[in-house]
């Protein structure tokens, strides 16, 4: 729900990420994407499906530009690619009677294998462990593994793997499905409420527009509440800050932002009763005693408030950004 900003280091970090792409985390006989790709093409018939062998040749080409490309450079290669064979006429199966075309390229660039290991390690050490959509769930989800796949019986075992959706579907663009910058870290419920419907909000930016998103509570609602103690009483809404009600309309029919908060008001209600009694006080006493152990405020902070106080601190913990936005409202944290 907060954007990421494609500085210069987050692109020499994706550069180097991809640069060193399955080479140290594979045996010596893994094949690798341009490899596989190249197998791909071989099967394809030059005569008959011209244009699909150009698409792959394409990818093979490009594929360094590919897997770097930000946002903008992703909406030019969709209209090249496009020109080449449009997405609505990738789901031919061209070299399998069993699979489509799309699915091939899928397998082909390795994005099963970026899913289950890579990715992960890279989400382990970075900030990013919640739902981008959402921030009320971990992008991490558990899954069977059968020995039947296809029938999916006898269960193996359970795995816990991370979410990942395509901002642009892989059914679309499957050229992309690797691409770092359309790879979104979500929870399961918004990735399968999503499909392959268009998400109105992007997660990386290269402007300073961060913060699209915002919750409040309506003023009134709490005095309302002081008088009755009753939860329900309580209105936190979710709006965004330039009032792009398409975006804001977008994200809830998606991802039903607001019913998925409207559950969790308890939380917001714990905030207006650390609003009521001074958290200043407690605040300055931590401060005072305990000036070692907190040198820096943001932990105080994060005491009090329950969760993480900096807005780049959002994708840390779930909650976090309806946390944040509420206790500055109130005025218990800056």
């Amino acid at each position: 729900m907060r954007k990421i900003k494609i500085s210069k280091n987050l692109r020499d970090f994706v550069k180097d990420f991809n640069d060193n792409l399955f080479t140290k985390t594979r045996t010596n006989g893994f094949v690798c994407p341009i490899n596989k790709l190249g197998k791909l093409l071989l099967e394809i018939k030059p005569r008959k499906h011209k244009e699909y062998r150009l698409y792959v040749e394409k990818i093979i080409d490009e594929y360094d530009s590919i897997l770097n490309a930000d946002p903008t450079k992703m909406k030019t290669l969709i209209d090249e690619f496009d020109a080449i064979v449009h997405s609505s006429q990738l789901g031919r199966k061209i070299t399998s009677k069993k699979y489509s075309f799309h699915e091939k390229v899928v397998e082909a660039m390795r994005y099963e294998d970026l899913r289950d290991k890579e990715f992960p390690e890279y989400l382990i050490n970075s900030d990013l462990r919640t739902c981008v959509y959402c921030n009320a769930q971990s992008a991490i989800t558990i899954e069977p593994v059968y020995y039947n796949k296809k029938k999916k019986k006898d269960r193996k075992k359970i795995l816990s793997k991370l979410q990942l959706d395509h901002f642009y579907p892989k059914s679309k663009y499957p050229f992309l499905c690797t691409s770092f910058f359309n790879l979104y870290p979500t929870c399961a419920n918004c990735n399968l409420a999503k499909g392959k419907e268009d998400a109105k909000f992007e997660l990386y930016t290269l402007g300073n527009d961060l913060d699209p998103f915002h919750f409040w509570i309506d003023d009134e609602s709490i005095l309302d509440y002081w008088i009755s103690l009753d939860l329900k009483g309580l209105k936190i809404y979710l709006d965004t800050l330039d009032g792009d009600a398409e975006l804001l309309q977008n994200h809830n029919e998606l991802f039903q932002i607001q019913k998925i908060y409207d559950a969790q008001k308890d939380i917001g209600e714990e905030l207006v009763w650390k609003y009521k009694s001074n958290p200043s006080v407690y605040r300055s006493l931590l401060n005072k005693s305990f000036h070692k152990i907190f040198p820096d405020p943001s932990l105080i902070d994060r005491m009090i408030i329950g969760n993480y106080s900096k807005p780049e601190e959002t994708f840390k913990r779930p909650m976090a950004k309806y946390t944040q936005d509420i206790a500055r409202q109130l005025k218990i944290i800056k």
